[in-house]
């Protein structure tokens, strides 16, 4: 899979700009604050729906419009496809393939993929939570996007029941609908994650070995208030006692405390939690090695490599694991920001100023 043609309108600080890409390496020069990152965040647009820098919508549209768009041409699944995205500062958002209708999330979530790494992700061992699920989430939606309907259906009606809770004088019949519905959707959500953690493992595994010559083996844990059971009517029923036991004690505190939003993953390396125990070097090793198995598993599972979008990470690593990096990504394509173009013997080199592209 790769990106061919980018074209951005009142997109951030770019008002008109055409950008073409090379099959391979492209490295996106320029000063800071120039719009370097605007490109990569308009490319993963595409992936997820959403910027990766988890803003709001009408934050992308360049300052003084109320509307902004993105188009993009690529190559993937052995077809060209152009896919577009016109954005409002009302909120109004439209994707389309093509010349399509509008589409829904879950008709154009998996047709793109791409894998992001940025500085934030060098702490995403240490990190909170939720930034480990957000990680999780979007790698699954990509090559699953059933899974990402699912997930947007838990959110709704868990924002649905946290509206009822802050509310106060909460009718139970209603708190207990809402508890059965996500339930279900507990179980689908933890059963996916699992099964993602657990194919995520064996190839984040061989990535930190190599880095560390046979030295670290890392593994992950994945943890959930449902425990260790497996199937989704398992899961299902844990959530329905929890939930009733739990009932008075988030009417109590206006919030719901319990349910897949919870969810988290650590990472272990040499049988020590690395968040704990692990140096800033192994943690960082250990996220390249989660970049790096994210990619690789999203070419098992859909048969082609997603494109990866190294937003200034180069400047952020030492020399040796840049070099590990740049070696293992030479068979795909790659767009780079921030780094020193001259380390790389590619034309696919484009320079950014103030918003403006030069190829």
């Amino acid at each position: 899979m790769h990106v061919e043609h980018l074209s951005l309108k009142n997109f951030r600080n770019a008002v008109d700009s055409e950008i073409e890409f090379s099959k391979g390496v492209n490295v996106i020069c320029g000063a800071n604050a120039a719009g370097k990152t605007n490109i990569l965040e308009a490319i993963f647009y595409f992936a997820a729906g959403k910027s990766f820098r988890n803003c709001k919508d009408r934050e992308l549209i360049t300052f003084g419009n109320d509307k902004g768009s993105i188009a993009m041409r690529f190559f993937g699944n052995n077809a060209k496809t152009k896919m577009s995205a016109t954005l409002s500062k009302s909120g109004r958002r439209v994707i389309k393939i093509g010349e399509s209708a509008p589409l829904r999330m879950t008709e154009y979530i998996g047709r793109f993929r791409a894998v992001i790494f940025t500085p934030d992700h060098l702490s995403l061992v240490k990190g909170s939570p939720e930034n480990r699920r957000r990680f999780l989430d979007l790698a699954i939606s990509q090559s699953f996007p059933r899974y990402a309907s699912t997930l947007s259906e838990y959110n709704r009606v868990l924002a649905q029941k946290n509206a009822l809770l802050k509310r106060g004088n909460v009718i139970d019949e209603l708190l207990e609908v809402y508890n059965e519905k996500l339930a279900a959707l507990a179980g689908t959500i933890t059963v996916n994650r699992r099964k993602y953690i657990n194919r995520l493992e064996r190839e984040a595994k061989i990535f930190l070995a190599d880095m560390s010559g046979g030295k670290e083996e890392l593994t992950l844990s994945y943890q959930t208030q449902a425990g260790d059971l497996e199937t989704q009517e398992e899961i299902k029923e844990k959530y329905i006692s929890l939930f009733a036991e739990k009932m008075q004690y988030e009417k109590d505190h206006f919030l719901a405390h319990y349910g897949a939003h919870k969810d988290d993953f650590s990472v272990v390396i040499n049988k020590k939690s690395a968040r704990m125990y692990g140096s800033q070097g192994q943690q960082r090793s250990a996220v390249l090695a989660l970049k790096l198995a994210e990619g690789e598993l999203s070419a098992k599972l859909t048969g082609e490599y997603p494109v990866f979008l190294l937003d200034d990470i180069l400047s952020e690593l030492d020399k040796d694991r840049k070099e590990y990096i740049l070696s293992r990504i030479t068979d795909r394509q790659v767009i780079i920001t921030g780094c020193e173009s001259e380390i790389f013997d590619t034309e696919g080199k484009i320079f950014v100023r103030e918003g403006k592209i030069f190829q």
